[in-house]
């Protein structure tokens, strides 16, 4: 044991003391904050200004009000102006920099409000209106369709605008008295915030050991480390090494991202709070910010404890069982072309993992979730996924102690690969002969 806590020690202080260390460490919350800048900057300066021609020629939107947008990107202006002539006169003054209009709604003359769609109403632009904007234009000039249908109805303002009331469906849970409106949202956005945060460590981590063991051997440096310990050993230091060193990373990055976040919400404190990026994008998918303002409240609502104590066991056990992994196929290595055909069978089941978790975020209670929470391959990744959503604690039992029994089956076929593979070279290694050297008595 004294030995496997000296491989741990030099593991983890010499790549602590790298640069390389260091300075990841300091690069990711400087992206975080400039993630955060550039989004706050993109969101107020690139929307721009959308002004809109409306030329009805049909004469039935005359008395219809076709109300700007609320964020100001888009105005609606009704003119006199025959579709021919600004048609043309768009174009010129585009190249001239003097154009008053990004684009015409033309209404024809022979318009049927019965069948909306023969002839068309027609948005010829000079400047595209993307994607949100051809959204909201769209749906302005239907609920203009509505309201003349209802016109035409002889149904009164009053009426008209009680039939237009929208109906919010209150969402809670009735054998979870903290589930409110906007809570599985929220537990969505942690959940598959976590989920990625496992996804990626495993795939950085797990490299780094694999990197780590093939320059050892390449470097013939393993031959003296293993006339002084056991290949197990040194396996297992150099696996707890490394996964200490990401969890100290981890925790330096939480802590760093947060101060970062302080300082921004101090600089960018108006633009932050509005979550403007983020109303943006769900106003496209159907939400509005009132309920993104709710699911942003019930961030506050998580099981913060539950998550807190069980999100650094999911990390730290998958790590020392894809760890083992890597470590074997790093030992295992005779020549750079081996890596593809060795690490699939390990890199699949990581990929596996993160499509089950954002199916996981849509439907927590299925089946395929609770599956993939347990089984040890998947479940590092899932069961993060899940944490926000309150999983039965026997699940969350079973799940972990599954998991330390996929580490330690892990650890046995990776040790066995390992004390074979470490010390041959010159040699392609195929996933036939790794089969034998793990079924073979020793």
């Amino acid at each position: 044991m004294s030995k496997i806590w000296i491989i741990i020690q030099r593991e983890y202080i010499t790549r602590v003391k790298r640069k390389s260390f260091i300075i990841t460490t300091l690069l990711a919350p400087l992206g975080f904050f400039a993630l955060i800048s550039g989004s706050v900057l993109i969101s107020t300066y690139s929307q721009g200004r959308t002004d809109v021609a409306i030329i009805d020629e049909s004469g039935f939107f005359k008395n219809i009000p076709i109300p700007d947008a609320d964020d100001q990107t888009v105005y609606f202006h009704r003119v006199d102006d025959k579709y021919e002539q600004l048609a043309a006169e768009l174009p010129k003054e585009k190249k001239e920099e003097k154009k008053k209009y990004s684009a015409i709604i033309y209404i024809p003359v022979n318009f049927n409000i019965n069948t909306p769609n023969n002839p068309v109403i027609a948005y010829r632009y000079v400047e595209r209106p993307g994607m949100i904007k051809k959204q909201f234009i769209n749906q302005r000039m239907n609920e203009a369709i509505d309201k003349l249908r209802m016109k035409m109805l002889n149904i009164n303002d009053e009426v008209q605008q009680q039939m237009q009331n929208k109906t919010q469906i209150d969402f809670s849970s009735l054998d979870n008295q903290s589930e409110k409106k906007g809570y599985t949202e929220a537990a969505g956005i942690a959940g598959i915030v976590m989920g990625f945060a496992i996804y990626i460590s495993l795939f950085f981590y797990g490299t780094m050991i694999m990197k780590g063991v093939m320059e050892e051997k390449t470097s013939r440096i393993v031959e003296v480390l293993t006339s002084s310990v056991k290949p197990f050993q040194l396996l297992m230091g150099k696996i707890i090494g490394v996964g200490a060193v990401g969890l100290t990373q981890f925790i330096l990055w939480i802590i760093l991202m947060f101060g970062v976040n302080i300082i921004a919400g101090i600089i960018f404190g108006v633009a932050l709070n509005s979550h403007q990026p983020a109303i943006g994008y769900m106003q496209s998918n159907g939400m509005d910010a009132e309920d993104i303002q709710l699911v942003m409240k019930n961030l506050s609502s998580l099981p913060f404890t539950q998550i807190i104590i069980f999100f650094p066991l999911y990390f730290v056990g998958g790590f020392l069982l894809y760890g083992s992994l890597f470590a074997a196929v790093g030992a295992a290595m005779g020549e750079d072309g081996d890596q593809q055909s060795l690490m699939v069978p390990i890199t699949v089941p990581i990929i596996i993992s993160i499509f089950i978790a954002i199916n996981v975020i849509n439907n927590p209670d299925s089946a395929l979730g609770f599956w993939g929470s347990i089984i040890p391959f998947t479940s590092p990744v899932v069961m993060s996924a899940l944490l926000p959503f309150r999983p039965e604690r026997w699940q969350i039992a079973l799940s972990l102690f599954l998991l330390v029994g996929g580490f330690i089956l892990t650890t046995y076929i990776a040790a066995k690969i390992y004390r074979m593979g470490i010390l041959m070279y010159g040699k392609k290694i195929t996933l036939k002969e790794i089969g034998r050297w793990i079924f073979a008595r020793t």
